[in-house]
């Protein structure tokens, strides 16, 4: 709890720091007819985010060199997201810097081991563990970018999946996940004080990417100390909010005819309010599907039941695709 409690304060601390200089460089989200703001808002809050994560794991977390390439290769991500919220940088780049990331850090170990879980032996299944692994990555990285669409929305739905993850770290008492874990939730809880409507700061491109990215490992790291036959399934059910939103918003824009980087205004949230629905009620009704998927997480985690996994992500698609239709 030390290391949640610190890591909150410093990012408390940042981000009205960070806003000041985002109001007077002018680095700011305009309005346009996709977004629901009215008035120009501060960006670079993913900056105060990651000097927080930053600086209390240096301070509290055993250096080890898994953590030297946590921090060194998400720094890279939050810099490529920071310099597309000052400078649009094109998607197809951004795209290319994360699968960059994603295969180096894929190569340094952070890859899911799936020979592991069915028995399959041998140096030629390497190549598809890092070709599994960097398509987990990249797709996660970009999910919480995609659902960042209303105040305190990725903040908060990331809160949640981050918050589900550590409860299980706790319960099976894996330190070293448990401790990034906790101060990756501190550093967004800091973040969300000025996030949530109305809003004074947004988290940018380069907050978005960099707790996607940090999600992405942490599941992967899970996956690969737990070993249990259900907890492959685990962070798909506890991600299913925003893997839903980014696989939708692939399909939509595919059979659409559009670019699959053009950003839209066919999201979950986009459809709501054009039913009426008040941009906090919504954030409460996503926030509610995520925390009851954190909870099915938990309990598939905790009991190892990769049978219900299987079933409740069967209806978690039937469902998904029937609200979406």
């Amino acid at each position: 709890m030390l290391f949640f409690l610190i890591s909150l304060a410093i990012s408390s601390f940042i981000l009205p720091i960070i806003i000041m200089i985002a109001r007077k460089f002018g680095i700011t989200d305009k309005t346009d007819e996709r977004k629901h703001h009215k008035q120009p808002k501060p960006l670079l809050g993913g900056l105060g985010i990651f000097i927080s994560f930053v600086i209390t794991v240096l301070i509290f977390v055993k250096y080890t060199i898994q953590i030297h390439h946590l921090i060194i290769c998400s720094g890279l991500i939050v810099l490529i997201g920071t310099i597309d919220d000052i400078k649009d940088v094109r998607a197809i780049h951004k795209l290319g810097v994360e699968t960059i990331c994603a295969t180096i850090i894929a190569l340094l170990g952070f890859r899911i081991n799936l020979g592991h879980f069915f028995g399959w032996k041998g140096f030629w299944f390497l190549p598809i563990d890092i070709v599994i692994s960097v398509i987990w990555i990249v797709g996660i990285t970009n999910a919480i970018n995609i659902i960042d669409g209303l105040d305190g929305l990725a903040g908060g739905i990331s809160l949640i999946a981050i918050a589900s993850f550590s409860i299980i770290f706790m319960i099976f008492d894996y330190s070293l996940l448990e401790h990034v874990s906790l101060i990756l939730m501190g550093s967004i809880l800091g973040f969300l004080i000025y996030n949530f409507y109305p809003s004074k700061l947004f988290m940018g491109d380069g907050g978005s990417l960099f707790i996607g990215f940090l999600l992405s490992l942490l599941s992967i790291m899970y996956i690969n100390v737990d070993g249990g036959s259900a907890s492959i399934f685990v962070p798909i059910i506890i991600l299913a909010v925003p893997i839903f939103e980014t696989w939708s918003s692939m399909v939509r824009r595919a059979t659409g005819g559009y670019s699959l980087m053009k950003a839209d205004t066919g999201h979950l949230h986009n459809k709501l309010i054009d039913k009426g629905h008040s941009p906090v009620a919504i954030v409460s009704i996503i926030y509610f599907c995520a925390m009851l998927a954190g909870i099915l997480g938990i309990v598939i985690a905790v009991g190892n039941l990769p049978i219900l996994a299987l079933i409740i992500m069967v209806l978690m698609v039937a469902i998904a695709i029937k609200i979406y239709i």
